[in-house]
């Protein structure tokens, strides 16, 4: 007696099936992705390197006693280095994460300082310091110096 519904209903539901069909289809790619964002070792460094500039600028700022610019370069450093820790993780290297765990939180103290309505320089300073011991810490464990060029590189075997 409602034979003559079936086609209809069928054809309101196809479209839905197709949606579907594709969400699922979506989900399967994405879920098999392993590496998003990839992050290779020319990004990383190319990152390094403007947390480096960024961090050079930090330093010139608070020998200037500006202290605002000092904290608008810190917290592009900070961003900066923060995205790096998909470099770490690709890698599994638990010892960088937390150097760089531990420089983020250095970094952190120090925009807390620079935030302060007054500002203690000596305190700034030392926390300057702080920084630049976390950072060189990781640079000692996997950055190397070209013996021939004398440029910085990765250690052998990270950029795989």
């Amino acid at each position: 007696m409602c034979n003559h519904l079936i086609p209809s209903v069928r054809a309101r539901w196809r479209p839905a099936a197709i949606v579907c069909t594709a969400i699922v289809a979506t989900a399967q790619i994405i879920a098999a992705q392993t590496h998003y964002p990839i992050f290779t070792a020319d990004n990383f460094v190319t990152t390094m390197k403007t947390v480096g500039r960024n961090f050079n600028g930090v330093n010139q700022s608070i020998s200037k006693s500006d202290f605002e610019t000092a904290k608008a370069q810190l917290v592009r450093s900070r961003e900066q280095l923060a995205i790096t820790i998909t470099f770490w993780r690709d890698r599994q290297k638990e010892d960088a994460i937390r150097m760089l765990k531990d420089s983020l939180a250095k970094m952190d103290a120090l925009d807390t300082a620079l935030s302060a309505e007054q500002i203690d320089a000596a305190a700034v300073g030392a926390k300057v310091k702080e920084i630049s011991g976390a950072c060189q810490a990781c640079h000692t464990e996997y950055r190397e110096q070209d013996p021939a060029t004398k440029a910085y590189r990765l250690k052998a075997g990270l950029t795989e």
